[in-house]
């Protein structure tokens, strides 16, 4: 491995790693969110993440800047991984449209 190479997946680990831990506080936050609903909701308190999609962007930042530009697809594991990323938006919006059905419903 020339020094080059070293250098370029350097800057991709220091994009990604950031972004790694973003995704792992999403990860924890809907953990902590799931934990919450079992106990009465006087007792219930609010998680929000800061960084939702940041993270998922981060580390695909890296991965591009690692792989100098080739594999792109490989970009979007993180934005399919991180829950504040695409699946993220996909699954609220389809919770979204479950729970607005069940209110119509029940008009």
């Amino acid at each position: 491995m020339d020094k080059m190479t070293a250098e370029w997946l350097a800057a991709g680990l220091l994009l990604a790693l950031p972004g790694i831990a973003m995704i792992a506080l999403n990860y924890y936050l809907i953990y902590s969110g799931y934990k919450e609903m079992k106990l009465p909701e006087e007792e219930r308190s609010q998680y929000s993440s800061g960084a939702p999609l940041l993270g998922g962007v981060l580390v695909a930042l890296g991965i591009l800047v690692a792989l100098r530009g080739k594999h792109i697809w490989l970009t979007a594991i993180p934005l399919l991984l991180d829950p504040g990323g695409i699946s993220g938006i996909v699954w609220s919006e389809i919770c979204s449209r479950r729970d607005q059905k069940k209110t119509d419903d029940d008009k």
